[in-house]
């Protein structure tokens, strides 16, 4: 649907162009580059009614394609700031698990003994928001 309403778009804008520029105006307007350099003479006496109605006509269609375009593109939905799933609920306590898991396999440091590494495992697990001691510095 939205390629016949962009397809009929492009013609009726094509034809609205057109029109405008043969109404007569102060340069009197593309139909000076034919022969006779006179619209009316040209297309005949009542050109100016005629396309003054054309216009209108072309002008009122491009108005209703454009707002059936629009309706079109909004049905669609496509935000990029809307989810396209629901996100999945965080479980807690299986992060605070995983974390001391984690941490519990991690080596001591260097100049740390076993037991100051147990120590300081004990303490993070405990006070998961308070930071650790620190060991290495110089006693």
């Amino acid at each position: 649907m939205t390629i016949f309403l962009t397809t009929i778009h492009v013609i009726v804008c094509l034809i609205l162009v057109l029109v405008i520029l043969l109404q007569a105006g102060r340069g009197q307007g593309l139909g000076t580059s034919f022969s006779s350099g006179n619209v009316q003479s040209l297309l005949g006496t009542r050109a100016a009614d005629f396309l003054t109605k054309v216009t209108t006509v072309s002008a009122i269609c491009f108005l209703l394609t454009s707002i059936g375009l629009d309706y079109l593109e909004v049905r669609k939905n496509r935000s990029l700031f809307e989810a396209s799933k629901p996100a999945s609920p965080v479980d807690l306590e299986t992060l605070k698990q995983l974390a001391e898991k984690v941490k519990a396999e991690q080596p001591p440091k260097a100049s740390e003994t076993p037991a100051e590494a147990q120590k300081t495992a004990e303490t993070a697990s405990q006070n998961p928001t308070d930071k650790a001691p620190d060991t290495t510095k110089p006693s």
